[in-house]
């Protein structure tokens, strides 16, 4: 019944849709190479030839980052079987072209949620397990999937506190969806239970970790050399977002007063917002450059303005500070960070990495401060030790090396479900 309500308000909707979508496109031009794709226009069958199809999906970036060593070791593992890997977004989709042609048979972006459009792309792909990663659920497709005999998997699965007061508020909707997977792999126990009260069937549900540990415990390639001056602190604040960088620069001139051999390092979570960040740079008076085209003079910050790099150049930072943490955004992956042995710091907003965060600093591989002031304060005190900059980089890097087992246990669940 839900889902016939869902596809008659859809219709409902859709001439409201069709005349907003000329304007959302000329606001959003980035956009458009994927509006074709998504509605299946040139979606080819794949040729299946007896071959086991397995389909990933993942919604952006995050979630693709996540994903890789987990679709790297099936292909090891499962060297006949055919991998199909969608993407929802549209820098998601060109993260994926990087890090995953080399380990999938087909990727394409995902359907949008309309029945006609969804059965087009289950019929061409055929696949026997979907495997979802975290998030990203829709009715049309999960049914969709379900009715066509294909077993169904969920990774890597999280539901916050906001999520699941949602889940429970919309239950008839929700348990219909997820009561349709046939295992819901889990990061914590929390998760699990969150997902019980939902009304979930617990015997589906296997709590398994996070990939994120798994890609971060990975055997780690020689470092190449760095991008930022030699012979100088370097602060790398990485996936910032708005507010952030002003804190950031607030104490860089603070620091610089006693400390002038610093470099700040800025990764936007989102890089449109680079020039924004050279301007207000400026405003303080410091000089910038671009870590996509680097200048020979020196710079007193490099913001970098790529996607699909900080995680390796978390390596060049002697203190590295995770953004989207000092303003309520949910907070980023400290574990990029952990994995390299180096200092890391967040503020208080880490809800969407809650467990893996309170885990690290426990473990003290990390320091959590509450505020700029906080802030400040602790990078001085790391600024002048390097004994504890080099201590604390050792716990973290000690603590995300303990969680190799975590892919081995995704594998045989997924194993079992072909």
């Amino acid at each position: 019944m839900m889902l016939v309500i869902y596809n008659l308000l859809q219709l409902l909707i859709s001439p409201l849709a069709l005349l907003a979508l000329p304007v959302y496109l000329l606001s959003r031009p980035e956009k458009c190479k994927a509006i074709l794709p998504k509605l299946g226009v040139g979606l080819k069958p794949l040729e299946k030839s007896n071959r086991t199809v397995v389909w990933f999906h993942a919604l952006s970036v995050g979630e693709v980052t996540s994903v890789l060593p987990l679709v790297r070791s099936l292909r090891e593992a499962q060297e006949t079987a055919t991998i199909v890997f969608s993407v929802s977004t549209v820098s998601g989709f060109r993260l994926a072209s990087q890090l995953l042609s080399a380990h999938c048979d087909r990727l394409i972006y995902a359907p949008l949620d309309i029945l006609p459009v969804v059965r087009r792309f289950v019929t061409r792909m055929s696949p026997d397990l979907f495997i979802l990663v975290e998030t990203d659920f829709w009715p049309n497709l999960l049914h969709t999937l379900t009715r066509s005999n294909a077993a169904l998997l969920l990774v890597n699965g999280r539901v916050s506190k906001s999520s699941a007061r949602n889940y429970i508020r919309f239950r008839a909707l929700f348990r219909q969806m997820l009561d349709q997977f046939d295992t819901l792999c889990m990061q914590t126990a929390d998760d699990r239970d969150r997902m019980v009260s939902i009304g979930i069937d617990e015997g589906k549900i296997a709590v398994l970790g996070n990939l994120k540990f798994a890609d971060q415990s990975r055997t780690l390639q020689p470092p190449k050399s760095s991008p930022f001056p030699p012979d100088q602190v370097v602060i790398l604040a990485g996936s910032t977002h708005h507010g952030e960088e002003r804190m950031l620069l607030d104490s860089l001139q603070l620091l610089r007063a006693d400390h002038p051999s610093l470099h700040l390092a800025i990764a936007p979570r989102n890089i449109a917002r680079s020039n924004g960040i050279a301007t207000l740079a400026e405003g303080y008076g410091f000089t910038s450059s671009r870590y996509s085209s680097p200048s020979h003079q020196a710079a007193d910050i490099t913001i970098i303005d790529t996607i699909g790099d900080l995680s390796d150049l978390y390596q060049f930072g002697d203190i590295c500070f995770v953004g989207g943490s000092l303003v309520d955004e949910g907070g980023h992956n400290p574990l990029e960070a952990a994995r390299h042995g180096r200092a890391v710091l967040f503020g208080p907003y880490m809800a969407d990495f809650s467990e893996i965060s309170a885990e690290l600093v426990q473990a003290g591989g990390a320091i959590q401060v509450a505020n700029p002031a906080e802030l400040h304060e602790t990078i001085t005190t790391l600024i002048v030790s390097e004994t504890s900059r080099t201590r604390l980089g050792e716990k973290a890097r000690s603590f995300v090396m303990c969680q190799q087992h975590i892919i081995a246990d995704h594998l045989r669940v997924i194993i079992a479900h072909l």
